[in-house]
């Protein structure tokens, strides 16, 4: 056991991104081990391989560009050029929203252009004196609603913002953190037309409320010039397939379908770590490093710091992905996908794989994955899923009688899904941050969702884990 290797804990995309950061920016002769408890790697960057039926991703993931070429290289240079589909400019993300009765294919924001023109006034100056009033402080660690409020006014927020919010969390967006307002598109809204907006988009304050009405004309205004990234074949299997092959040619050990038995500490070190596979085998490791990316609570008790006294807020809701072979192209347009904000339905993003991999039918049907976030009063066989399901997508014009459902498959999101995006529970993980970090060990690294402040979507994760890999500090420019 004289070897040290730096482990990683945790083959999600962050996993592998970080392996490869470590190779190629730090040390290139670094003995690296991914443990990992699945039997396949990936994570949410895996899929459901359901044989005849084909491939389905795990909900709907395009990696987009975090503008810092040493990190999206990483990726993208994974297949040659020509075996991707590089989606750019108006065509990078195409979404929709389902609201107030309509499939809005136009914009993913709410559309308020068509309302009366005395309430269209109002929220009108409402918006514009929030912008007035921008300067004023919020609370440091402000709710969802405070910050709703703060952005666009109290009345827009009662009557828009807070009704989606508690159609999809079941809780007053008073008791949600900040990061419930970025996990939809909510921080702004469709009010003027096409002609007035190319004036108003001048103002950057404008903008960050008030949207463009037509996302396939928008001018370039961006300061940067992201670009999203799928395979051409469908399935990002493929893409982390190759990813393991590369890494193995650098040297990177995998240990899938292992679990850790053992963390070994000593003087604020972890020096070993043992771990077992499907068959009770052991194999201890000796320790170089150890990066975490999966998850700050499995740490914490892998490491034995107390969080028994955090309780956190039940999750309100149950996720699942039911995914279908329809006979033909769902009726969403250009859209890749949309939310849906209206009260009763259970969808919570409906993608269309098709619309941004043109390959994903093949022969095979059109692919279509609906999460439904269902809730204790639903039932949870899978037929009653799928027919539930069906319906919804009837309600929104996406498929209709003429639609043939040539396969259906319910899976639930693995855990049951990210908690919930409560002010309680945020702090909970923010307080076990805390003690992990306060326990300092020298050689174990937190990174991934919640590792650090506002590093939740994995652009930010990977920036995160880059500038722990080399020391930088870069930032992704939104």
């Amino acid at each position: 056991m004289s070897k040290q290797y730096t482990i990683i804990v945790g083959s999600g995309l962050s996993g592998l991104m970080l392996a490869r950061m470590i190779k190629l920016y730090r040390d290139p002769k670094a003995e690296i081990a991914i443990v990992e408890k699945a039997p396949v790697i990936g994570g949410q960057y895996g899929s459901f391989n359901y044989h005849e039926h084909g491939y389905f991703d795990i909900g709907m993931h395009i990696y987009y560009e975090s503008c810092i070429p040493e990190i999206d290289k990483l990726f993208t240079d994974l297949l040659p050029e020509e075996e991707w589909n590089i989606l750019t400019d108006n065509y990078k993300d195409i979404a929709g929203i389902y609201f107030n009765g309509r499939l809005q294919k136009d914009t993913p924001y709410i559309n308020l252009r068509d309302i009366s023109e005395e309430r269209w006034k109002t929220y009108v100056a409402e918006i514009f004196n929030a912008i007035r009033n921008k300067d004023e402080k919020l609370p440091e660690d402000a709710n969802a609603y405070e910050i709703l409020v703060h952005h666009f006014g109290k009345l827009i927020t009662d009557e828009l913002f807070v009704p989606v919010l508690e159609k999809l969390y079941l809780t007053h967006p008073d008791r949600l953190a900040e990061i419930a307002t970025k996990f939809t598109t909510i921080n702004r809204l469709a009010l003027f037309d096409k002609e007035a907006m190319l004036d108003l988009m001048q103002s950057q304050e404008i903008r960050s409320r008030i949207c463009y009405p037509d996302q396939m004309t928008l001018p370039p205004y961006r300061s940067n010039t992201q670009r999203g990234f799928y395979p051409k074949e469908y399935g990002l299997f493929r893409v982390m397939d190759r990813f393991r092959e590369k890494l193995e040619e650098e040297g990177v050990m995998f240990f899938t379908s292992h679990n850790i038995c053992q963390l070994n500490i000593s003087e604020k070190e972890a020096t070993s770590i043992s771990l077992s596979d499907n068959n009770g085998a052991i194999k201890t490791l000796a320790i170089k490093e150890l990066f975490w990316t999966a998850g700050l609570p499995p740490l914490a008790k892998a490491l034995g710091i107390k969080t028994d006294d955090l309780v956190n807020d039940k999750k309100l809701t149950t996720g699942v992905y039911v995914n279908f072979l329809l006979s033909k192209m769902p009726e969403m347009g250009n859209l890749y996908y949309f939310y849906c904000f209206d009260q009763p339905f259970r969808s919570f993003r409906i993608t269309n794989y098709s619309a941004y991999c043109p390959k994903a039918s093949d022969g095979r049907g059109f692919p279509l994955c609906a999460e439904m976030w269902l809730r204790n009063e639903d039932s949870m066989e899978e037929s009653d899923i799928i027919n539930q399901t069906i319906e919804e997508l009837k309600h929104f014009g996406v498929i209709d009688t003429s639609f043939k459902v040539i396969f259906a498959k319910v899976e639930k999101l693995a855990g049951g899904g990210f908690p919930l995006p409560s002010v309680k529970n945020i702090s909970n993980m923010t307080e076990i941050k805390n003690r992990i970090k306060d326990a300092g060990f020298r050689n174990i690294i937190p990174t991934g969702v919640l590792a650090e402040k506002n590093v939740f979507f994995i652009k930010d994760v990977l920036i995160d884990s880059y500038n722990k890999v080399t020391g930088k500090n870069e930032k992704f420019v939104y």
